[in-house]
């Protein structure tokens, strides 16, 4: 293969949502996830600019990731917006929890100084303002955050999905089942994956695998084995692994065959996909000619 191809190979992983996903064991063939899909991240490109900002969705998209991942809490007056801690402190300066901050007051601080002076601009967003960027460019995955005071997180959510026709382009996922329930019995159809930071019992995970209201299960990588993922493409169930920054760790996980990383470091992971498919493409090139 001449250098000219593989860099044309190189350069279409990161920008083309159209090329097919690797040969995979679990669920992933066969939800049809293209290989850009595989790539999901986390926070958006929050390695390089301020976690769950639309700066940080628009270079999610620039790095080659075909999902973003955000987190979604109700303010005090019933806004869904795009938040990961309980308290907002820690990116806007504001020291109120997000059941007590209302939506203007988010709207009006920086969610980006602490990050770096040349993102002081940026706001805390809504879920839609999130969607409208989105649409058309890259899927999201929207984690459901429960903290304690939620009154119609998962059915807003929902609401707003449908109300922008998005429900083909993102997945549910929480840490709690009873929210992606809630989603289930709004709609049907919207897609919904329960987040797993470890299995109690031989028969947990298969339990979690027969749950209808589950379409993918959310796991941290450790956890993340042959079985599973042989038990996962029996139940036709999307398996996720989170959070991947090593490149090692990173092969491993497409050598696996999960249907999608959740990485801080987009970027990398696209470069380490498209290395991962050159060699693929050219030691089927070589099996050809024999």
């Amino acid at each position: 293969m001449s250098n000219v191809l593989r860099a044309l190979l190189c350069l279409l992983v990161v920008q083309t949502a159209m090329i097919p996903a690797l040969p995979v064991t679990s669920g992933s063939e066969a939800s049809g996830m293209t290989y850009r899909e595989r790539i999901t991240a986390h926070r958006g490109s929050s390695e390089s600019a301020p976690e769950n900002t639309l700066s940080a969705f628009r270079q999610a998209i620039r790095a080659g990731a075909g999902y973003a991942e955000l987190d979604v809490q109700e303010t005090s007056d019933g806004v869904v917006m795009v938040m990961h801690d309980d308290n907002v402190r820690r990116t806007t300066g504001i020291d109120k929890p997000m059941w007590q901050v209302t939506s203007a007051e988010l709207a009006s601080a920086s969610a980006g100084s602490w990050f770096g002076e040349r993102y002081a601009a940026e706001k805390v967003p809504t879920l839609e303002q999130v969607i409208d960027t989105a649409q058309g460019r890259i899927k999201l995955n929207i984690e459901l955050k429960n903290n304690g005071h939620g009154v119609r997180l998962a059915e807003k959510s929902a609401d707003i999905v449908k109300r922008k026709s998005f429900g083909k382009d993102c997945i549910f996922t929480s840490f709690d089942g009873k929210l992606l329930h809630r989603v289930k019995q709004a709609d049907p159809e919207l897609r919904t994956g329960l987040i797993v930071d470890k299995l109690e019992g031989a028969g947990a995970l298969e339990k979690l695998l027969r749950n209808p209201d589950y379409d993918a299960l959310s796991i941290a990588h450790p956890l993340v084995k042959p079985e599973l993922l042989k038990l996962a493409g029996q139940y036709g169930k999307d398996i996720f692994a989170w959070t991947v920054n090593d490149p090692e760790v990173m092969k491993r996980m497409l050598e696996l065959g999960v249907s999608s990383i959740i990485t801080d470091k987009p970027r990398l992971l696209a470069k380490v996909a498209g290395e991962r498919l050159q060699e693929q493409m050219g030691t089927g090139a070589g099996e050809q000619k024999k």
